[in-house]
């Protein structure tokens, strides 16, 4: 009778230790190409002030991510004003890679490229030495812009604790691989 019992209360628990190790797995987050542009259109609308000097804005923000090299890719109308109140607009394409800020819970971009730079009005001389300026100092404003800032209930269920591991594009959506601490 003892022995039935035991064996009983063994495989109960079993069982409970069984169902709790298959609830800390992997997870998955999608985050759809129409998120991320509608939060970068949010994120942008305050201009960018590049060398004390020249605020930049960038509005409409047109997002693409790349599946092969798992890249978010933007272009943008970009319109540069400086201090004598001229304007000067234009297009810019930027690109990045996603990377997780754990200090803001969010997904920002690293290794940002500022893949082209097209101001109307300059002449090309001009126009490659902004570029070249812009490219510099880019990457430093642009790489901490959140894209998405993720949700409590996705970094933590039950009493388990998680953290981003991998960023993959798949059909358009830039889904974050989640695995617990």
């Amino acid at each position: 009778m003892i022995n039935f019992r035991f064996k009983n209360i063994l495989t109960g628990m079993l069982v409970v230790i069984i169902i709790g190790c298959s609830t800390l797995g992997h997870r998955t987050v999608s985050i759809s190409e129409d998120e991320i542009q509608t939060r970068l259109a949010e994120k942008l609308s305050l201009p960018i002030t590049l060398l004390k000097v020249f605020d930049v804005q960038l509005s409409n923000p047109l997002v693409k991510l790349d599946a092969a090299s798992n890249r978010l890719y933007t272009k943008m109308d970009a319109e540069l004003k400086n201090p004598l109140g001229k304007s000067i607009k234009g297009q810019a394409q930027i690109s990045g890679l996603p990377r997780f800020d754990a200090a803001t819970l969010s997904i920002v971009l690293s290794e940002v490229k500022i893949e082209s730079l097209y101001l109307q009005g300059l002449d090309s001389k001009y126009n490659e030495l902004f570029t070249a300026l812009t490219k510099q100092l880019g990457n430093a404003v642009l790489q901490e812009i959140p894209l998405y800032t993720l949700k409590a209930d996705d970094l933590k269920r039950g009493n388990s604790h998680y953290l981003p591991m991998d960023f993959k594009v798949v059909n358009n959506k830039l889904q974050v691989t989640l695995v617990p601490q």
